[in-house]
């Protein structure tokens, strides 16, 4: 009889730690990229390869944690504004399957990145005969300014962590207001409790660039972008863990 009882417990805790060890181990997060060619992956050469986000999601499938992974909602020009009003529009997608728009993917979605504000320096500087410190610092306000609103319309339906992807300098006319728009990133970053992804370690460094007259970075530069994201993801779930 005792031989018995010890079986059905002994049975009872094997199938206890298997159902915990799937329960924890299934493939259940959403990953969600939003942006512009950095996101999207635009290589020196201009044309669509492997971006920091398709890294990300090939690390989350590696260890099994990957249930959809979704880049629609990239393109190389994109810009805040546009963005913004993507989440304004009831456009409908079929991806898989499902219909979804870009709300009901932020409201299911585990994990969103962001890379968005290049495009706008360059529409804005590309509007300027010549760049004065002044022009600069109305134009990283603007920007800012609009990066605020898309922030908090995208909190409407992403209650999660926002890792957002700041730029790196690579000696162009950009350089001056790119750091200046990092530390506005970083600090919404802060308030927001969301993430900043630094990138500088990419500044101005050859082994990341196949072309000295491209900003986008080579594969090599995208694999340290998602390196940095992976480690401040791990160091989150640690926090959040605590």
């Amino acid at each position: 009889m005792h031989k018995k009882i010890k079986l059905v417990i002994l049975i009872l805790l094997t199938s206890s730690v298997y159902f915990i060890y799937n329960f924890t181990n299934k493939s259940n997060i959403t990953y969600i990229t939003l942006g512009d060619s950095i996101s999207l992956g635009e290589n020196s050469y201009g044309a669509i390869s492997y971006s920091y986000s398709d890294y990300f999601k090939d690390y989350l499938e590696k260890n099994d944690k990957l249930a959809f992974y979704d880049k629609s909602y990239t393109s190389k020009n994109k810009t805040i504004t546009e963005l913004y009003n993507d989440l304004l529009i009831e456009e409908t997608m079929t991806i898989n399957n499902p219909n979804h728009n870009i709300r009901r993917m932020l409201s299911d979605a585990d994990i969103v990145s962001l890379s968005i504000g290049l495009n706008d320096i360059i529409l804005e500087v590309n509007r300027e005969n010549y760049i004065t410190e002044y022009k600069e610092n109305r134009i990283v306000e603007e920007i800012a300014n609009k990066y605020k609103k898309l922030i908090n319309e995208i909190g409407k339906y992403y209650k999660n962590t926002l890792y957002v992807i700041g730029y790196y300098e690579n000696g162009t006319k950009y350089d001056n207001i790119l750091k200046k728009l990092n530390e506005k990133y970083k600090n919404i970053c802060q308030k927001n409790n969301d993430i900043f992804i630094d990138t500088t370690i990419l500044s101005k460094d050859e082994k990341y660039f196949n072309n000295p007259n491209s900003y986008y970075p080579n594969a090599n530069g995208y694999k340290e972008i998602s390196k940095i994201m992976i480690n401040e993801y791990e160091h989150n779930l640690l926090m959040q863990n605590k």
